[in-house]
């Protein structure tokens, strides 16, 4: 028993993990938002293209701890590609039983480097996939907004950023 007990305090993840749990935040209907201020810009990290969740993770600039943190895990409810109803009752039962939301939502530092990783990988129906992790730095402006958006093109995927200030337009800025 003794040697169980050393071997379970001895395992320890190198990973920085902010992302919500049953534990932690209990049953969460919707996930929590960021704003855009005078010193920050929002950053949205969202999926399309499929309903596979996606991890998103981050790395600030001026963050001394180099690792990765990761964020939470998006999956694409079909939302405004399905009925309403259909889209809400996915994304209610994602986000309480699994901790999966249709966006995550973070500040970033104006004027310094930010970088978002989004990585996919499970079993379907008798296959198995993989994708990522794809890395996307940029450096936000102050009170802007941009959305990271990882995209299931096919039997691949794609991750881009675009600045999303005004609502309704999209420009690209990076991949």
């Amino acid at each position: 028993m003794l040697p169980f007990v050393f071997l379970i305090a001895g395992c320890h993840s190198n990973v920085r993990d902010s992302s919500p749990s049953l534990l932690k935040e209990g049953v969460q209907l919707q996930q929590k938002t960021a704003m855009a201020d005078a010193q920050h810009a929002k950053v949205i990290m969202k999926a399309t293209g499929y309903t596979y969740p996606v991890e998103f993770s981050v790395r600030r600039a001026a963050d001394p701890d180099r690792r990765m943190e990761v964020l939470g895990t998006v999956v694409d409810s079909g939302r405004g590609k399905v009925f309403g109803w259909i889209a809400k009752v996915s994304e209610a039962a994602n986000s309480a039983t699994f901790k999966h939301f249709p966006q995550l939502e973070t500040q970033a530092n104006a004027d310094e480097p930010f970088e978002v990783s989004g990585r996919s990988n499970g079993m379907g129906t008798g296959n198995t996939y993989s994708c990522g992790p794809l890395n996307s730095t940029f450096t936000p402006e102050r009170s802007k907004v941009y959305l990271v958006e990882f995209q299931f093109v096919g039997q691949a995927c794609e991750q881009h950023v675009y600045d999303v200030t005004r609502p309704g337009q999209r420009s690209l800025i990076g991949t």
